[in-house]
Parts: structure tokens; sequence; C-alpha cells
């Protein structure tokens, strides 16, 4: 029986290394989705019970099709959005998205713009942020490894950004990248605002030009990091925990299964040689990886080749808020 065992596991490993042999230089994308355990439509006024109940909702419907697509997901949790729908729900969506076998990081405590804090006050922010996943995560006998910066501002002086990621180091974490965006906190927005107003006809059209926009970025940066690097890394797709990515998650997981593209971990994409480029650029901003690699590898990118949401999408929220 122990040699049985041993020529199975033999058989299988040999699979294993087959099928990573003739798959592994494919495309493939790791899926993280921010804001745990939800985030409302900037423009709408939240009602604390309604809120909890859309956060329920949604991430039911978020972890349905992760499951069902078989998505090693990654969640980013802000531990101030755990407090403001009620530690107890909010703790209980953590549990739902960790009993499927997905992982948790930190997003800090409060999301704030590190531009405007110190290196003291980020510290203070990342430490507050692990106050409910931490145990979730340790209790789940799972390591809480990565950490996101809110907008993807790493520093904007060396100071600052050798400071914190030497901090996040000690406190042995990983930068979690992100090379594709859409900007789906924008659609949001006004879907939010749509869906307040009842103005279906509106969701409608926004649903489907958000899922065009979606397959448009997906292509724009598959070709901005060939560019760049000679071939496509794999890919780290950025989307947020709310109404909008809730209602059309099965559709954009979709677009990356026509395409072709693989679902892996987080921690498997960034084992590619891409993401081992010292990550040492100094910016206000937040631009995805690809943009950062170009800066320190001295190619030449242009920026203005990828699009802007539609501007109509824009417009509603903006005429909508006065």
């Amino acid at each position: 029986m122990r040699g049985l065992g041993f020529r199975s596991a033999s058989v299988a490993r040999y699979l294993l290394f087959f099928l990573l042999g003739a798959f592994g230089k494919g495309q493939s994308v790791a899926i993280t989705i921010d804001d745990l355990p939800y985030v409302t439509g900037a423009q709408v006024a939240p009602n604390i019970s309604g809120v909890r109940s859309s956060a329920e909702i949604a991430n039911r419907k978020l972890l349905t099709a992760l499951t069902a697509h078989r998505v090693p997901v990654t969640g980013f949790v802000i531990q101030k959005r755990v407090e403001s729908i009620g530690s107890t729900s909010g703790s209980k969506i953590l549990k739902a998205w960790i009993s499927r076998g997905f992982d948790l990081g930190n997003h800090t405590y409060s999301h704030p713009d590190i531009n405007d804090l110190s290196p003291e006050q980020i510290e203070e922010e990342i430490l507050r942020g692990e106050y409910t996943v931490g145990p979730l995560m340790k209790a789940a006998r799972k390591r809480l490894t990565f950490f996101r910066f809110p907008m993807n501002h790493t520093g904007d002086t060396k100071v600052k950004h050798d400071a914190i990621a030497a901090f996040l180091s000690q406190r042995g974490y990983q930068l979690a990248t992100c090379t594709i965006d859409t900007s789906d906190y924008l659609f949001n927005d006004a879907y939010s605002l749509m869906l307040a107003k009842n103005d279906g006809a509106a969701a409608q059209r926004l649903r489907l030009e958000y899922l065009a926009y979606t397959s448009q970025e997906i292509d724009y940066y598959a070709a901005l990091n060939k560019q760049v690097l000679g071939y496509e890394p794999p890919q780290v797709m950025l989307l947020h925990d709310n109404r909008l990515n809730a209602d059309v998650i099965d559709q954009v997981l979709q677009l990356f299964e026509e395409k072709h593209y693989r679902f892996v971990s987080l921690d498997v994409a960034q084992a590619d040689a891409a993401y081992r480029t010292p990550e040492t650029y100094i910016t206000k901003f937040g631009p995805m990886w690809g943009y950062r690699w170009a800066r320190e590898r001295n190619v030449k990118v242009n920026g203005s080749l990828e699009q802007d949401p539609p501007k109509w999408i824009l417009d509603y929220g903006k005429t909508s808020a006065k």
C-alpha cells in the first residue's frame, strides 16, 4: 500500500508538472477585490441598516460567482468599514470569504491618502487595519500576507516610501500590486445614483458600457505590459466590493475566460520575475504597475492611448449631485 501511495503521489506530481508546462506560459490573472466588507456610491447618503443589507447581498453574489468560476481571489479589508456596518455583520462577511478558502489582506484602517500622512501615522493605519482581519486569518490558520496601499499611493517622498516599505517588511507583508484597473468606483458612483433614482434604463446602459470598458482595459494593459517587458506577465486585476461589481461579476470573469486567461492566486501571479523589479518609483499618484515598470526600465510609453470612462457616466454623477 505504501508503494502504491508513493506511485500515486509521483503520478500526481508528474501530471501537475505537465500541466504547468503545458499551460504555465499562457495568460493568467489574479483577481483582487478592495474595500471589504463593502463600499457604497460616493453620492448616496448611507443608511446603516440599508448598507448592512446591501453588503450581505453583494458579498453573497460575489462569493457565489468567484466560487463558480474557481477564482482564488484575495480581498482587501478596510477596518473602519467593518466597524461602520457593525463589527458583527462586518466580521460575518469576512468569515464567509475565508470559509470559501479565499485570502484576505490589509487595506489600512480608514483608507486615507498617505500623501497627507507622516510615516508614523501610516504605520498606525497599518496596525489598526489588522484589528479584525488579523485574528480571523489566524483562526483559519492562514497568514496575513498582503498589504495594499489605498489608491496605490506607495509614498510621495523617498523618505516616506522607504520608511513604510521597511515597516511592511518587518511586519512580514508583501506589497499587493495591480496591473489592470477599470476605474470601477467611478462607474459605481453613477450606478448607485441611478438605482436610487430608479433609473433602470440608465443602469442597464451603464452595466453594458462598464463591461465593454473592462474588456478594453484588459486588452490595453496586456499590450502595455508586453511593450514594457517583452511578454505579458500574470496580471493582477483590481476591483472593488461594491454593488456594480456584485451585479456583473459573473460577466467580468467571463471576459477573462473568453480571452483565455487562467485564474491564479495573487502569490502565484507575483512569483513572476516582473514583480521582482525593485519598487522604487516615487510618485504622488497611483499608477498601475505597467507604468511603474516602464519608468524603472526607461521604456517610453504613451499613456494617452488609455481611454477614459465614458463621459456621460461621469457627467451623470456630477449632474445628479447638484
